[in-house]
């Protein structure tokens, strides 16, 4: 809210994983919440997933094969940042 970032606020980011690939979705402007962003990406392309840990909250950043464009969401709780990012490499390493 103080980075001018009240959309991020009231609609924070989402992000979700299942064995066949990762999805983010943004909500770009708070007076049209219906209009979002809807970013997949596949767990074949899937390079790296990186956790910055932080003093309360945790981020999360996706990179795929390619290294454009990284899928990336902030302030997350610590437990359930590390659960994700547990589970997606999981996923990955299988």
């Amino acid at each position: 809210m103080f980075k001018g970032r009240l959309t991020e606020f009231i609609f924070p980011n989402h992000l979700s994983a299942d064995p066949l690939g990762i999805t983010l979705v943004k909500v770009e402007f708070w007076l049209t919440p219906w209009i979002r962003q809807d970013e997949h990406l596949p767990m074949s392309h899937l390079a790296e997933v990186a956790h910055e840990r932080g003093l309360i909250w945790d981020s999360i950043s996706i990179e795929s094969s390619g290294g454009l464009n990284p899928l990336s969401v902030g302030g997350l709780p610590k437990s359930s940042a590390k659960r994700f990012v547990d589970q997606v490499r999981t996923w990955m390493n299988v």
